[in-house]
């Protein structure tokens, strides 16, 4: 493609950002993976020749499968400071319609046609793609499940790539909340509690540090508790999740959690910003010998309705 073309550079740059801001997996290239072997400069293929290799073999995987979507493959090579990347994206086709003008008998007649091979936005993060640090073989990975010979599988990564990414953030995150409420329910810890407790120990850890200690959520959540700690890292274990967790995309995270929500029993729904939930003097939850809970929200200077006409 002719990178001068007309709003060519500004397509792939969005998409490089969205993709840098979605929920990646990483890992590490080894000399003997296939993807490094296609990427090798060694292997005397040109840019064309490697891509085209890629493009056939993902056809292959792909080609039988119905319920993976039809697409097209964007593969690109580009610098970032002194580091050179290389980047290849499955987008997905989706059904548009489009206006045309057309003449019949000197009239001027319009036409919707619906036009089947339209490429995704370039604000729209792809569902399967990897970036790859050509100087480190360091890469970022996202992909998305669908059902291949009747199993659900990653097949991006285990059958086209042929390679075991680590677990996303996201994918970690799901098992140290499955770890709390478990454990928070086997020692009579009120799961709201330990689930906020949880959310705003992350919270702080990513803004602080861009990153995430299982130990930190251990202390803050089960306190002096030493039985129901250790449970907690014995199930952490078994998910063979790490104490630290790295969030590369820290600024997604602290989005995410920047706000409480709670779900009342009577059906009300309430949001708190995380620095007023850490404030005692502007939100504090009170428990009664009856085992029911009083939420006071305190000093408020003002009320403004939310009402959308």
């Amino acid at each position: 493609m002719d990178i001068n073309q007309s709003g060519i550079h500004e397509y792939f740059e969005k998409i490089i950002e969205k993709f840098n801001q979605g929920d990646f997996k990483t890992g590490q290239l080894q000399g003997d993976d296939y993807l490094a072997a296609v990427l090798d400069d060694g292997n005397g293929l040109t840019f064309a020749e490697k891509t085209t290799r890629l493009a056939e073999k993902l056809y292959d995987v792909i080609q039988a499968q119905t319920e993976i979507p039809a697409g097209d493959m964007l593969t690109l090579e580009f610098a970032e400071g002194q580091a050179d990347f290389f980047a290849m994206f499955k987008v997905n086709f989706a059904p548009r319609y489009s206006h045309m003008v057309d003449y019949q008998a000197d009239a001027m007649v319009n036409q919707l046609v619906l036009n089947q091979a339209i490429l995704p936005g370039a604000g729209t993060t792809p569902e399967e793609g990897i970036i790859v640090n050509l100087m480190t073989g360091a890469y970022r990975l996202i992909e998305k499940q669908y059902r291949v010979d009747g199993h659900r599988t990653n097949y991006f990564s285990e059958r086209f790539l042929e390679m075991v990414p680590l677990t996303s953030v996201k994918g970690n995150l799901q098992g140290v909340k499955q770890a709390v409420k478990h454990i928070a329910n086997k020692f009579d810890i009120p799961e709201f509690e330990a689930l906020a407790t949880t959310q705003a120990t992350i919270f702080q850890s990513v803004s602080e540090f861009s990153k995430i200690d299982t130990d930190e959520i251990a202390e803050a959540v089960f306190k002096d508790n030493v039985t129901a700690k250790e449970a907690y890292h014995e199930s952490l274990q078994n998910r063979a999740i790490n104490h630290e967790i790295k969030v590369d995309n820290s600024e997604r995270y602290q989005k995410k959690y920047s706000v409480q929500k709670f779900k009342l029993a009577s059906g009300i729904e309430i949001s708190i910003p995380m620095a007023a939930y850490q404030d005692r003097d502007q939100v504090e939850f009170v428990n009664h010998p009856d085992g029911k809970l009083t939420l006071m929200i305190k000093n408020i200077d003002g009320i403004d309705s939310k009402f959308n006409a």
